[in-house]
């Protein structure tokens, strides 16, 4: 089946599309659970966010579903991975399939589990969780970690290019949490409780 899509450069390019639209809906959707009932359970700090990237931050607090600084790069990079299937070798389309789809695949399943537990957090939780957005990096890279190391055997011992795609995917995912953390404030040495604002 992936070697169908190899050979529809501009049905991948739409798929690729989509999952990272998907991903948008997701990260809005467990924005808006975090508004309405998670809020009053967890924070976190020095900014109070679940959108890592900076430039999409104001725009998942404000809950856009189409935003145009998401929607335009988005739109840009799926007529890149369609371009890339025309022109490179066809023994590496599949590879790069799998390493686009994968960043995405990660990142969705990422949201979906973070969505189902807010939504579980509604009853049975008490108290509130501040957490530092450095801390959280860590523990997103973590999971990341792991989910690469689960990945390179699945690709060793499936010998799929596919595969091997995803699991250059789960490695790069951990990389980036790493640079992600590196761009965040560093936790203060004192790191005294923060106060709601």
């Amino acid at each position: 089946m992936i070697e169908w899509f190899a050979a529809q450069p501009w049905v991948t390019g739409v798929v690729t599309f989509l999952l990272m639209w998907t991903d948008w809906l997701l990260t809005i959707g467990q924005e808006r659970e975090r508004q309405l009932h998670y809020s009053e359970h967890y924070e976190s700090y020095p900014i109070n966010t679940i959108e890592g990237n900076p430039l999409y931050q104001k725009a998942v607090l404000a809950r856009r579903v189409i935003d145009r600084r998401h929607i335009v790069p988005a739109a840009i990079l799926s007529v890149i991975v369609a371009l890339s299937l025309v022109w490179i070798p066809e023994g590496f389309r599949v590879l790069l399939i799998g390493y686009v789809w994968g960043l995405y695949f990660i990142v969705i399943t990422t949201h979906l589990g973070n969505l189902l537990g807010y939504r579980a957090a509604r009853r049975g939780v008490h108290g509130k969780l501040y957490l530092h957005l450095r801390t959280g990096y860590i523990i997103q890279m973590g999971r990341y970690v792991a989910l690469a190391i689960f990945l390179i055997v699945l690709a060793i011992c499936s010998a799929s290019m596919f595969m091997v795609g995803v699991a250059i995917a789960g490695v790069s995912s951990a990389a980036r949490q790493l640079a992600g953390m590196r761009k965040t404030p560093s936790i203060d040495p004192s790191d005294p409780v923060p106060t709601s604002k």
